[in-house]
C-alpha cells in the first residue's frame, strides 16, 4: 500500500492565502447563482412547454413501465451564429403511475425525491450533437397512499453554439430517472435507488423548439458545439475552451464495439476463474452518475459445501478476489462529469485500488435456488486530472479519500469501516446473482474525506466538502466467469487463451 506524504508543512502562508480567496470567490458564486431569478418567456423567447409519453424498461418478465414527462423551458425565438444559446428555467416534470407508486409503497417508502438526465438532440441541417438536460429535485414528494406521484426536477442545462445560419431544433430523446425512497425514519429504502431507463413514444411528437440562427454566411462554419453552464459572476471567460464535443452520428445496427480489457485467467490453481465487471456509480453530493468501467477480475473458489438448516440444504460457498488492471490491485481509470456544488462544471479521472484480499461469500437454499452473496472489498478513490469550468487545477499524484470507502456490514460482526460491501440477491433458478453465472450487485457506501490534494494549496476542504459523505449507489454487473484453472475451459465461458467470452453492458 502507497503511505500518503504529508505536504501540509510546505504550504506557505501564501498559500493559504490564495486557498481563502478562492474559497470566498466560490461563495459569492453560489450566492449569486443561488439568488438569480427565473423569468417567464420575454420579447425574442419562446417558452417550451411539452407533455410526452415514454416508456421505460423493466426488470424480465415484467410489464414496461409508462409514463407521462412534461418538459419546460425557456429559449430565444432567434440568436446570432457562433453564440451561445442557453435554454433557462429548464425543469422536468416525471408523472408516475399508480402502479409506479405501488411499488414504491411495497418497499415502505413514505417519500421519493431524485434525479434526471434528458437526452435533448441538437440539429442544423446534417449537423447533430447531444446536450443532456440535467436535474434534481428540490425537495422531497410524499407517497400517497393512492395515486399518481408529479417529481419535478430542474438545473442549469449546456449551451449550444452553432457555426451556421438556419433552423436549430431541440428534440427530446432518452431519459433516465434516479428515484430514491426513503421511509419515515429517514432511512433509504432496499435498493435505495430506483432507476428508470426510459424513451419516447413513437408516436409522439418529440420537437421541443427551434433557434433561427442569423447573422453568418459560411457554409463551412463548424456543426454545433455543447458547452456545460458557466455561472454567472461576472468574471472574464478563461481562454481554456470548455467544448463537450460533437455528438457522432448514430452507429449502424453492424458496427463493431470496441474489444474488452485483457483479462486472462490462471491456469495453474484448478480453483481459479476470471470475469468482467461494470456498472455505474453515483454520487450523492454531486447528483451525478459515473460508468464503472469494464474491468477484470481474478477469483479463486475456496470452498464449497453443503450445510443443513431448519429451512433445508444450504450450498455455502466462500472465495476471493482480486482486481486486475494491467498487473495491478485496480480498476482502470474512468472519467467523471459533474456539477460541483450543483453548477461548476468539473471533470476528473476516478481511479479505485484495492488495498486487501475481496472475499465472496454466498448462502443457497438449494430447494428454491434462492440466497444472498456477500462481496467485500477495500477501496480507496483517487482523483487526477481535473479541470473546473474547462481550467486544469493541479491536485498533484496524491489526491485521495483519508481511507477505504465503506458500507453498512449486514454481519454486525464484520461491520468495519474498512470495505464496501456488494449484495447480490438471488431470487428462483436464472433470476439473481450467484458467483458461478454473474449478475446484479449493488452497495450504498460512504466516501471518507480526502487528502493530499493540492500542491501550492490546500485543496482538501474542496473536495471533501463537494464530494466525502454517506448515500453513494453503487450497481455493479459481473459477467458469468471463465473456469480459467480448467484444463478444458468451456467454450462457451473462456477464449482458448483463457479470457472471459461473456461481457457484461453497465446497468443503471
Amino acid at each position: 500500500m502507497q503511505v500518503l506524504r504529508s505536504r501540509r508543512s510546505s504550504r506557505t502562508t501564501g498559500a493559504r492565502s490564495r486557498t481563502a480567496v478562492r474559497g470566498a470567490a466560490v461563495a459569492v458564486m453560489i450566492l449569486v447563482a443561488g439568488t438569480v431569478p427565473g423569468a417567464g418567456a420575454a420579447d425574442g423567447e419562446q417558452t417550451v412547454a411539452a407533455e410526452l409519453a415514454y416508456t421505460c424498461e423493466a426488470p424480465a418478465g415484467q410489464e414496461p413501465v409508462r409514463i407521462q414527462v412534461r418538459i419546460a423551458a425557456t429559449l430565444p425565438e432567434a440568436h446570432a451564429v457562433g453564440e451561445p444559446v442557453q435554454a433557462k428555467d429548464v425543469s422536468t416534470t416525471v408523472i408516475l403511475s399508480e402502479a409506479t407508486r405501488a411499488e414504491l409503497a411495497l418497499l415502505r417508502a413514505a417519500e421519493v425525491t431524485g434525479a434526471s438526465r434528458l437526452t435533448v438532440a441538437v440539429a442544423q441541417d446534417e449537423h447533430t450533437a447531444e446536450a443532456v438536460w440535467a436535474g434534481t429535485a428540490a425537495q422531497p414528494v410524499p407517497v400517497p397512499d393512492s395515486g399518481e406521484i408529479a417529481l419535478s426536477t430542474s438545473g442549469l442545462v449546456p449551451t449550444v453554439t452553432a457555426g451556421d445560419t438556419g433552423g436549430l431544433t431541440f428534440t427530446a430523446g432518452r431519459l433516465t430517472v434516479d428515484l430514491t425512497p426513503r421511509r419515515a425514519d429517514g432511512t433509504p429504502t432496499e435498493p435505495a435507488v430506483v432507476p428508470l431507463t426510459c424513451t419516447p413514444d413513437k408516436s409522439g411528437e418529440t420537437l421541443l423548439a427551434t433557434v433561427e440562427i442569423t447573422g453568418g454566411d459560411s457554409p463551412s462554419a463548424p456543426p454545433p458545439t455543447t458547452q456545460q453552464p458557466a455561472p454567472t459572476t461576472g468574471a472574464p471567460r478563461p481562454d481554456v475552451p470548455r467544448d463537450l464535443g460533437i455528438a457522432p452520428p448514430a452507429p449502424n445496427d453492424d458496427s463493431t464495439p470496441a474489444a474488452p480489457p485483457p483479462c486472462v485467467g490462471d491456469t495453474v490453481n484448478p480453483f481459479a476463474m476470471v470475469a468482467y465487471i461494470t456498472g455505474y456509480s453515483n454520487v450523492a453530493k454531486l447528483r451525478a452518475a459515473s460508468e464503472v468501467p469494464l474491468s477484470c477480475t481474478q477469483l479463486i473458489d475456496v470452498s464449497k459445501k453443503i450445510v443443513p438448516k431448519p429451512d433445508g440444504l444450504h450450498l455455502v460457498q466462500h472465495a476471493t478476489g482480486v482486481l486486475d488492471h494491467e498487473g495491478r490491485p485496480q480498476m482502470p481509470p474512468a472519467p467523471a462529469t459533474f456539477l460541483t456544488y450543483g453548477f461548476m462544471p468539473t471533470t476528473a479521472m476516478m481511479e479505485l485500488t484495492q488495498l486487501d484480499t475481496m472475499t465472496i461469500d454466498s448462502d443457497i437454499l438449494l430447494a428454491k435456488s434462492s440466497g444472498l452473496t456477500h462481496i467485500r472489498v477495500p477501496l480507496r478513490l483517487r482523483l487526477f486530472d481535473v479541470k473546473v469550468n474547462g481550467v486544469p487545477l493541479d491536485v498533484g499524484p496524491d489526491c485521495r479519500t483519508t481511507g477505504p470507502l465503506y458500507s453498512t456490514d449486514p454481519d454486525p460482526a464484520q461491520d468495519t469501516k474498512d470495505h464496501v460491501v456488494l449484495t447480490g440477491v438471488l431470487k428462483g433458478p436464472g433470476n439473481g446473482y450467484q458467483l458461478v453465472t454473474g449478475g446484479v450487485l449493488t452497495s450504498t457506501m460512504t466516501i471518507p474525506p480526502f487528502s493530499g490534494c493540492g500542491l501550492d494549496e490546500d485543496l482538501d476542504p474542496l473536495f471533501t466538502s463537494s464530494v466525502s459523505g454517506p448515500g453513494n449507489y453503487l450497481k455493479q454487473v459481473q459477467a458469468a466467469p471463465c473456469a480459467s484453472g480448467n484444463p478444458r475451459p468451456d467454450a462457451r465461458y473462456c477464449t482458448p487463451d483463457h479470457q472471459p467470452v461473456k461481457v457484461p453492458k453497465p446497468e443503471r
